[in-house]
């Protein structure tokens, strides 16, 4: 066996030991969230939110200056709450051109797309739908400004409600196509600015990813301790962070890896503030990068 995967295996096993002592089936912090694992922004915030979808007179925007701080998973647990009321339909190619936004969505209604825009768009106008529709379109982009008459075009029909999410700039960027632009931003009935976690909603994400490692329901998750994380190392993750979920999940994926290193090493189980000053944090102002949600 060669050097690499010597080290690799000693390191799996490390973190197998390590998992097993914290009773963990698997890193909790490792991969992505599940829709129970999301910890939702205020109840007044999803209160609005349900009620512009209930009393729809325009789109439902979520963005956000922040990448990663959870408008897709926001996006995607609306659109699972939803599913037994509406056909949810979910857009998550960026910026996508308005043939192919007009094309996902007869594709996913049943009615195909047809040759161009146009033709795809009556097909949509025509189509029979057994139930509403809500869609959602992820990360809504301006490399074409025709993308916005499509979804104007969507949300004009009757039995079609449409949910948007993306960066505070693209939706500010819109207003500056001129007259089109700014309509645009006058049809969208409420906008939710998300804004990063606060320090107890950062407990609970921590909370929440174990519980899920522990094979534990979800609506346990606030009987479980945050340990192997001290109280000052939950502090300066939040801190380093910003409260940025993907900020604060990278970390503490890396901060198990090496608690596993040191735990079989004899230096204990805990996850203390010098591990956490040993883990490089992404920016979480990351207006025009990428963080993955």
């Amino acid at each position: 066996m060669g050097r690499i995967k010597e080290i690799a295996e000693a390191t799996d096993a490390e973190l197998d030991e390590y998992l097993a002592e914290q009773g963990w089936a698997d890193n909790p912090f490792a991969g992505e969230a599940g829709l129970d694992e999301y910890v939702l922004p205020s109840e007044e915030d999803i209160a609005d939110i349900a009620a512009a979808i209930r009393s729809y007179t325009g789109p439902v925007l979520v963005h956000s200056h922040y990448s990663g701080v959870g408008k897709t998973t926001l996006l995607r647990v609306l659109l699972a709450e939803y599913a037994d009321e509406y056909q949810t339909v979910h857009v998550g190619e960026h910026n996508v051109t308005p043939y192919e936004l007009a094309s996902i969505v007869a594709d996913e209604i049943g009615v195909g797309k047809s040759s161009s825009t146009k033709l795809t768009e009556q097909k949509i106008r025509d189509a029979d739908l057994e139930e509403p529709v809500l869609l959602g379109i992820d990360e809504f982009g301006l490399n074409d400004p025709d993308t916005l008459h499509v979804i104007q075009f969507l949300n004009d029909l009757e039995d079609v409600k449409v949910i948007l999410t993306g960066m505070t700039s693209q939706w500010e960027a819109i207003g500056q196509l001129g007259s089109e632009g700014r309509a645009f931003q006058r049809r969208v009935s409420y906008q939710l600015q998300l804004s990063p976690l606060d320090r107890h909603q950062t407990a609970e994400l921590v909370q929440r990813r174990q519980a899920t490692a522990l094979g534990l329901d979800h609506d346990e998750y606030a009987g479980v301790d945050v340990a192997p994380f001290t109280e000052a190392a939950l502090d300066e993750i939040y801190e380093r962070a910003q409260g940025v979920p993907a900020v604060i999940t990278a970390a503490c994926a890396e901060l198990v890896g090496l608690a596993a290193y040191r735990y079989a090493n004899g230096l204990g189980a805990e996850i203390d503030t010098d591990l956490v000053d040993a883990v490089e944090f992404a920016d979480p102002l990351v207006e025009g990068k990428e963080i993955a949600e």
